[in-house]
């Protein structure tokens, strides 16, 4: 689904917050499920779906006025996205 104007604008501050910290794990080398969960929680995502392990974590959350919240943390790459539900009204398709 396409995302709105709205949510499309509510969601900036989020996606450059989360590639902040997201980026900060990964130089770190702290990239875990629990760690982008909470990265997760401190921007005001909290209800979000994390899977993953120590080599690379996705995630998808609702975005603050609609749409998702979605990317991925690897040990060589952060990716942070904005955009609609996918077509089950969820962030991330299911495993």
């Amino acid at each position: 689904m396409e995302l709105s104007d709205e949510a499309a604008a509510a969601a900036v501050q989020p996606v450059t917050d989360l590639r902040v910290r997201l980026e900060a794990l990964r130089t770190e080398g702290e990239i875990s499920i629990r760690a982008v969960e909470q990265a997760l929680q401190e921007i005001g995502l909290p209800d979000a779906v994390v899977r993953g392990d120590e080599a690379a974590v996705e995630f998808g959350a609702g975005a603050p006025e609609g749409g998702c919240v979605f990317g991925e943390v690897r040990q060589d790459a952060v990716r942070v996205e904005a955009g609609g539900y996918i077509m089950d009204g969820g962030c991330l398709p299911a495993q």
